[in-house]
């Protein structure tokens, strides 16, 4: 069964009703624009899309529908199995999402020692794969070594996106001074859809860059999540691609 990561920058403006202490009601607009991902499995690509967009799209009951864009969506297809110290696992989504679920709910929100703070790409270089979690541990620095779980009774569930290449934002300066169409021909200058960007800090952020691949990784910290995947990569053309890690929530069937 198909698995796919989908993350999507959102721009939201919402109605806020309150009551000031003379017992009257005022409204105000809220904009914020924040990126929200989910796994979605089953069916293809586009039931998967359309999935997530109307998970996106849902609201608490009680609240008000908020006026809500997607500006960017990414999105990138799972490796068809759980990477764990083990080995690989055939993919149970239903069994994994009330793992997850569970541990969740027993888990701190800020629980340091699972390693979301480590800068991956620095600490696990592409290249330089240790031969064992043990070996592995000892090539870390001291700082970074010392704050993680690495008891392998206590394992977690991380989200591993495999990014593209970085391409720099194109300098407006660098643009063609000439914009002249041939005889006959429509410029499409005044007819494209003048929507205002995704804002800059989301749109700068690792989870809202284009990925060429997903993982779900079951390890003992960030560090052996992202250790796990450069083995299962090194002889693939993702080998050095940069990776981003991120906590799994949410889970969701296409039906």
């Amino acid at each position: 069964m198909n698995g796919y990561l989908f993350t999507a920058g959102i721009s939201r403006i919402q109605l806020s009703r309150t009551t000031n202490r003379y017992g009257h009601t005022l409204e105000s607009i809220q904009p914020l624009d924040y990126c929200k991902s989910a796994i979605i499995y089953g069916g293809d690509t586009q039931q998967a899309q359309k999935r997530f967009e109307a998970w996106c799209r849902q609201v608490p009951e009680g609240q008000n529908p908020p006026d809500m864009e997607i500006k960017k969506l990414v999105a990138a297809q799972l490796v068809d199995e759980l990477l764990t110290e083990s080995g690989g696992k055939p993919m149970d989504w239903p069994g994994i999402a009330k793992q997850i679920n569970d541990l969740l709910q027993a888990t701190p929100e800020d629980d340091f020692e699972q390693g979301y703070w480590v800068d991956i790409n620095q600490a696990l270089q592409p290249g330089k794969i240790s031969f064992d979690v043990e070996c592995l541990k000892r090539d870390l620095p001291e700082d970074i070594r010392s704050g993680l779980n690495w008891s392998p009774d206590k394992k977690f569930f991380f989200l591993l996106g495999v990014l593209s290449p970085y391409v720099p934002p194109q300098d407006p300066f660098d643009e063609p001074e000439s914009h002249e169409t041939n005889p006959g021909e429509i410029s499409d200058e005044n007819t494209e859809d003048n929507k205002s960007d995704l804002d800059a800090f989301i749109a700068s952020l690792p989870e809202m860059r284009e990925m060429e691949a997903a993982a779900l990784v079951e390890a003992r910290n960030s560090v052996v999540a992202a250790w796990l995947w450069r083995k299962f990569a090194a002889n693939t053309k993702l080998a050095t691609n940069e990776i981003n890690i991120t906590p799994c929530y949410d889970i969701v069937p296409v039906e």
